[in-house]
Formats: structure tokens, C-alpha cells, sequence
């Protein structure tokens, strides 16, 4: 746990539209490039037939996905989503903050790994953000299990949008997951700040916002943060599995002091700006008896 104190920078709010989701595959060392085959190869079993249509950019592999067809209003009958698989190239880890870094907490040295980490191969898909948000899921999850069948030395994997750091060790284990599971483990990352001067812990999630859903968010002392943790990705998986049903105002199941599970109390939810930066929407749990600051 980092004992680094920082100032939040809430005069910036993220875009309330959905953003491309982009996840580096990291390297210590710079691999060969895939050939576009080999990646179709990899890909078409996941997502059915693709086309290439960059066959003029070989350091670009732009596949075609009829399976995932992007909704517009002047193309009401859908446009297949583009996946781009970008060669690998040079990769700076300056580039991401201290307060990013101090949520990295599913791999062990996350930091230090990073640091060690110089080339990157991309993987994203223009207009997905178009699709409905588990054919985003889907979509994310294929493209980087074809990537690493074809990049077997990657070292890490970063999701931009979220700040999660993992590795290709754990997306393979993730694989006996759902689908919320498996993509909640790859593009979400449940955050831990304690509020300077108190005892007041958060625990929210990052990584909802970018296909528009909310993040779940929990202001509290007296539980310990491992119990809410877990509480958030639970309350996680059932937002994402159920098509974010919970309403403002509505109540949800609690946790007691244990960590578990519990039907009573009920806790109350509200939808509001998230306390933690960047500002976002966030399903905000009053967490009755344990619940801290204002609501």
C-alpha cells in the first residue's frame, strides 16, 4: 500500500459518451510481429469470419467483424466494427502517473514490472463504442486471446481507460469465468484510497465509464477493505449481468463485519459524481453504520 498523499484533480470530467477501450500487451522485449494470417488464424474462431482491410498497412492488421455491426443513424442496418491489431512498438511507462500506479493491486511489483516493460502491441476496435456494452466485452476478450496466442512473450497487460495492470497468466486463468467475470478481471480495477487525517477509507471501481455504465463506489470506516473489495466486485458483476438495473434510491444486500453477505440491513444506493478522480457517474452505497461523510 503506497503511503503517498495526493491532490485530487476533480476540474476534469470524463466524456459522458463511451470511449475506445485499448489494451496493451507489454513487453520487456520487443517480439517479432504477427502475420496478419496467423492473427485471422487466432481471431475468426472467437468472433467468425473477418476481412482484412489494410492490406496496404503492414504494420496494422485491421479486420472486419460482420459479427459485431456498429448502429448509426445514417447506417441503420449496421457497419461491421474494425479490430486493429497494431505492431509492436516502443512504449514509455513514464507516461503513467504515480496516482495510477498506487492501484496495482492485482499483480505483485505491479510498478516495477511496468517500468521493465518497453515495447507494446495495441489492441482495440473502431466504432465498437457503438455496441451494445457486453458485445464490447466480448469483442475485447477475443482480440487480446488472439493477440497473446501469437505474442507468447508478452509480460503484462494495461488497460488504459481503467489503470488495471494484469498479466497473461491470469487472463488465461479467467478463462473459467462468465462473461462478466472474465471481463471485469481484464478492464476493471477496484481502487483503495484512505482519507487523509481520518479514519475514512473508498473503495470504488474504475473502468464501467468507459462503455457508459456507472461505477460502484462505497465511502466508509469500521469494514475492513479487503470485505468491500470484494463487495464492489460482487455488486459489479451483478450491474453488468442484469443490464445495470439498480435504480436511485434502490437498496441492496449488505455486508457484516465478517465480510459476508447479509440481507439485513439494506443499504441505500444513489447515483452521484464519484469522490475520487477522474469524475465520473458512480452507484454510491450508504453503507448504513459504517458509512462515512456526507450524502
Amino acid at each position: 500500500m503506497s503511503d503517498k498523499v495526493f491532490d485530487q484533480n476533480t476540474s476534469e470530467r470524463v466524456l459522458d459518451r463511451p470511449q475506445m477501450l485499448i489494451v496493451s500487451l507489454l513487453f520487456k522485449e520487443k517480439p517479432d510481429m504477427a502475420a496478419v494470417a496467423d492473427i485471422q488464424a487466432a481471431f475468426e474462431p472467437l468472433v467468425g469470419e473477418t476481412e482484412n482491410i489494410a492490406e496496404d498497412k503492414p504494420d496494422l492488421a485491421m479486420l472486419a467483424v460482420p459479427k459485431y455491426k456498429a448502429v448509426f443513424k445514417d447506417a441503420p442496418q449496421g457497419v461491421p466494427v474494425i479490430a486493429n491489431f497494431v505492431a509492436p512498438h516502443e512504449f514509455s511507462s513514464e507516461k503513467i502517473d504515480e496516482f495510477t500506479r498506487s492501484q496495482f493491486w492485482d499483480v505483485k511489483n505491479g510498478s516495477e514490472l511496468l517500468d521493465e516493460c518497453r515495447f507494446a502491441v495495441d489492441v482495440f476496435a473502431m466504432t465498437a463504442a457503438a455496441l451494445p456494452y457486453k458485445e464490447q466485452a466480448e469483442l475485447i476478450l477475443a482480440q487480446v486471446g488472439a493477440a497473446l496466442k501469437y505474442y507468447p512473450t508478452c509480460d503484462a497487460l494495461y488497460v488504459h481507460t481503467s489503470g488495471k495492470l494484469t498479466t497473461p497468466e491470469q487472463f488465461e486463468e479467467c478463462k473459467q469465468y462468465d462473461l462478466s467475470g472474465r471481463f471485469i478481471r481484464l478492464a476493471v480495477n477496484a481502487r483503495f484510497f484512505t482519507i487523509n487525517g481520518t479514519d475514512d477509507m473508498i473503495v470504488d471501481t474504475i473502468g464501467f465509464y468507459t462503455f457508459g455504465g456507472a461505477d460502484v463506489q462505497v465511502h466508509f470506516h469500521g469494514l475492513d477493505q479487503n470485505y468491500v473489495v470484494n463487495y464492489v466486485y460482487n455488486l459489479a458483476s451483478y450491474q453488468f449481468d442484469n443490464d445495470f438495473p439498480i435504480k436511485d434510491g434502490d437498496t441492496v444486500d449488505s455486508i457484516g463485519a465478517d465480510g459476508s453477505m447479509q440481507w439485513e440491513p439494506q443499504w441505500k444506493t444513489q447515483y452521484e459524481d464519484a469522490l475520487i478522480q477522474p469524475v465520473r457517474a458512480v452507484l454510491d452505497v450508504n453503507c448504513g453504520e459504517y458509512a462515512a461523510g456526507t450524502r
